[in-house]
């Protein structure tokens, strides 16, 4: 297995690829869903001053304080910024792969035009044959810019992405065609709802991928520690008009701490990477623990993809059950899921994630080397992505 991977990526490592934009549409669905809120403890923020105290409680080993005081349901509207992209169609698969990016990014993770380069993981999977469908998280890139406190919260991100695939899935988005096989790829926190999908939902996905992902919080701090800066702050010219709760890290070089491995990326692509990136919400740092990610009925292929990557998430094991293809493509050098070494973390004695699908069909985990957590912004990213649709292709879709 890890054979046929690796020489997958050596073979796509080469290979250059055009940008995916021709094949694609943007546009914006607008969308209404449900979900729990968690209420917080705490007055927004009044300075920057206040948001790394807030870090500093959270992390403290000792603290005893709850940032939370109680539940509600809330109902809510969003438009919500969505790219669309088709193959030839001579090569046209009738499998859909919908793509949720991580913190710190928007769609445009997924077919990162910024620099020249192998950069697209759109255009990969367009040459083999797959259509994509991509979409800004709340409160990034085109989509709504919520309240960061009480509505972008991750159970409000796991109600959006399932409501988008029953969307894609019955025919009601009018700007993407009707597939016949329906299968997710996450990025980090993109993964994390990936995973959270096929717990609460094992029907809605056919196979899934997470990358940049694993289910051990244990190195999440230092990452967590880099993040105390308002948005409105730190890039005023495009979020001045944002509100204090949606903050992020100082500039290109905790990117590069977080996101990257030296010397295995384009130093422009940090910059272009640093010059667009999107902030995290404090309801996201909060919320991360209570989505489930225990698929005890989920059948279908998982692909777990590790790499160098910030991985702070909490999460718990709770309710997973699906029939589906799971593969974990993890970062060789991820420092926030794996400490800096992905080996033994993601596939070995300290790994729980094989037990969170028990009765999937095809369960792998591949560690993906020379790359940080960003892989896709890595000059070794298309051998990932090869790894990738080779995986989906092996098990029928």
């Amino acid at each position: 297995m890890w054979n046929t991977y690796y020489s997958l990526a050596l073979l796509s490592l080469f290979s250059r690829v055009a940008f995916a934009s021709s094949n694609c549409i943007n546009f914006g669905i607008p969308i209404t869903v449900s979900a729990e809120s968690l209420t917080l403890a705490f007055p927004p923020f009044q300075n920057g001053y206040q948001a790394e105290a807030f870090l500093e409680e959270v992390i403290k080993r000792d603290s005893s304080s709850s940032p939370v005081s109680g539940t509600k349901n809330v109902t809510e509207t969003f438009s919500i910024g969505a790219q669309y992209c088709v193959p030839d169609t001579r090569k046209k698969s009738k499998t859909i792969q919908i793509l949720t990016h991580g913190l710190g990014f928007d769609k445009s993770y997924w077919d990162f035009t910024q620099v020249a380069g192998n950069y697209s993981y759109v255009q990969a999977a367009l040459e083999a044959g797959y259509s994509t469908f991509a979409y800004d998280r709340l409160g990034n890139g085109a989509s709504t810019k919520a309240d960061p406190y009480n509505i972008v919260q991750a159970p409000m991100e796991l109600a959006i992405l399932a409501e988008l695939t029953q969307m894609l899935r019955s025919g009601t988005i009018k700007e993407c065609e009707s597939h016949e096989k329906y299968v997710h790829v996450g990025h980090s926190f993109g993964s994390v709802l990936t995973n959270a999908l096929v717990a609460v939902a094992p029907q809605l996905s056919d196979g899934i991928i997470l990358t940049g992902y694993s289910n051990n919080a244990t190195f999440q701090t230092p990452f967590i520690s880099t993040t105390g800066h308002l948005a409105s702050e730190n890039q005023p010219a495009r979020f001045s008009g944002l509100s204090s709760g949606y903050i992020t890290w100082a500039d290109k070089y905790y990117n590069q701490f977080s996101y990257l491995s030296y010397p295995y990326f384009d130093p422009a692509v940090l910059e272009a990477a640093e010059d667009s990136k999107w902030p995290l919400t404090v309801g996201e740092l909060i919320t991360f623990g209570v989505l489930p990610s225990s698929a005890g009925q989920y059948k279908g292929p998982v692909l777990v993809r590790v790499y160098p990557h910030p991985a702070f998430y909490a999460i718990a094991s709770s309710l997973l059950t699906c029939h589906v293809w799971n593969q974990y493509l993890a970062s060789q050098d991820d420092h926030i899921f794996c400490g800096g070494d992905c080996t033994g973390i993601i596939d070995g004695p300290y790994s729980d994630s094989r037990a969170l699908f028990p009765a999937v069909s095809d369960f792998e985990v591949y560690i993906h080397p020379n790359v940080g957590h960003a892989l896709n912004i890595h000059y070794n990213a298309t051998g990932a992505y090869a790894v990738a649709n080779h995986f989906f292709k092996k098990n029928g879709l």
